[in-house]
């Protein structure tokens, strides 16, 4: 009996530790972790039947009836840091509420393009955007769209979406041909009154 104790003793020690690991509460909190990455509220590829690639006019011509100001990265071509004049499309679009829908078709895809919208986070979902846009390429551009996904992107990600956003902002720029803008500025010139 007593060489029975000492294992009674193991296996009691065992168990409990098992049920505190199994029903222990977690205590973490999600807020302390800050994410390394953010995805787009909709995403998805669509495919053209004629391989031709979209016109790059009624892209352009929907965003602008979303309220986005469209810029076509692969016309601005070496405008742009980096150049993308290489890509087959490559449309951007940014709106007041800070959101940004691209378009991207890449050379060794013929046929095969892909969308992003993206809002700050944390996501601010909208329904009725998403519908048109995929509506927007079955009906208007004649495409099927395939492979559709989601992403809730938590409030810790927003210096992340405002660090994106920004070199979205910095393309438009460099396709205006205004000069970025600089961390240090120059101290103001004194008039000859002063």
């Amino acid at each position: 009996m007593t060489s029975k104790i000492p294992l009674i003793a193991i296996s009691l020690f065992i168990l409990i530790g098992a049920v505190l690991i199994i029903v222990r509460p977690d205590t973490t909190d999600d807020s302390d972790i800050t994410p390394t990455s953010f995805g787009a509220d909709l995403a998805f590829q669509f495919d053209c039947k004629d391989k031709a690639t979209p016109p790059s006019e009624a892209i352009q011509g929907f965003m602008a009836a979303k309220g986005f100001r469209p810029l076509d990265k692969v016309k601005a071509g070496t405008k742009l840091t980096p150049d993308f004049s290489w890509m087959k499309l490559d449309i951007v679009g940014i709106d007041s509420a800070r959101r940004e829908i691209t378009f991207k078709g890449f050379p060794d895809q013929p046929g095969t393009y892909a969308v992003s919208l993206y809002s700050e986070p944390p996501t601010h979902r909208s329904k009725d955007l998403e519908k048109d846009l995929m509506g927007f390429t079955e009906k208007t551009l004649g495409c099927k769209n395939r492979e559709v996904h989601h992403v809730e992107n938590p409030a810790g990600a927003k210096d992340l979406y405002d660090h994106a956003f920004s070199m979205t902002e910095t393309w438009y720029q460099q396709a205006a041909g205004v000069a970025a803008p600089t961390a240090t500025t120059a101290a103001p010139q004194k008039s000859n009154g002063e």
